[in-house]
């Protein structure tokens, strides 16, 4: 019976560790050059719910203004977005919906940008960042932070306490969303460089994930890698706000 038991918990975890990656190789895509276009703002808000429409309420509150909505699809995903700016923070803000079939999540994300092209962000997203940790963007994810203001403080703290060597630049609302497009193509780039997706790009802007991009993204978002990132994730965001109080 203890054997059957071992078996019927462990098989599943071993085919999807050892399975999972070749399928994901096969399937995922990953942005490489996009383009945003944006679309009306009291139409985009009707179709996001009443989660994303309470927090807009919040980051109106908060004085952030809307600058544009659009929708990034990937393979298996659609993340629709609001980019926002403050007219005298110099910080970013962003709601966003992730769609994956019947399972949706919204999360709020506030960025300050570097003359450098690296960003800073705080966000509350329910799940690990599919991404390895890469130094044009240094993030902290406090998923049980609901409270917008709590969120913008945090990046406020952070923003003051950590060095940067190119100065902290407001977000250049004129220019929409080129700046997020700029950022997508350099984050590929340099997943490209830790080896992370193959360089070529298809004629929709995307890139195929290397054997080892793959096993990392599958043994991130399953068990038991998926415990052990969040741990290194939450030990690695209470050194930096521990850092970051007053």
């Amino acid at each position: 019976m203890f054997n059957l038991l071992l078996v019927v918990l462990f098989v599943p975890l071993i085919a999807i560790n050892v399975i999972g990656p070749w399928l994901v190789m096969r399937t995922q895509r990953i942005p490489a050059r996009v383009r945003f276009s944006d679309t009306d703002r009291e139409c985009f808000l009707a179709e996001r719910g009443d989660v994303f429409q309470q927090l807009d309420e919040q980051l109106q509150e908060l004085q952030f203004a809307h600058v544009g909505s659009s929708a990034l699809p990937s393979s298996h995903t659609v993340s629709h977005f609001s980019l926002y700016v403050h007219p005298r923070d110099q910080a970013a803000a962003m709601l966003v919906t992730m769609t994956s079939g019947k399972r949706r999540v919204t999360y709020a994300e506030f960025t300050q940008l570097y003359a450098d092209g690296s960003l800073l962000d705080v966000h509350n997203a329910p799940t690990l960042s599919s991404y390895p940790s890469m130094p044009c963007r240094l993030g902290v994810r406090l998923s049980e932070v609901n409270n917008l203001k709590l969120l913008f403080g945090t990046l406020q703290r952070l923003r003051k306490r950590l060095p940067n060597s190119a100065p902290a630049i407001p977000y250049p609302s004129d220019q929409g969303f080129q700046p997020i497009e700029a950022f997508i193509a350099r984050e590929s780039d340099e997943l490209v460089r830790l080896g992370y997706c193959k360089p070529e790009i298809d004629d929709q802007g995307r890139r195929a994930l290397t054997l080892k991009g793959a096993l990392f993204l599958t043994w991130k978002n399953a068990l038991p890698g998926k415990l052990i990132f969040n741990l290194l994730e939450q030990r690695h965001t209470r050194l930096l706000l521990a850092g970051s109080h007053p």
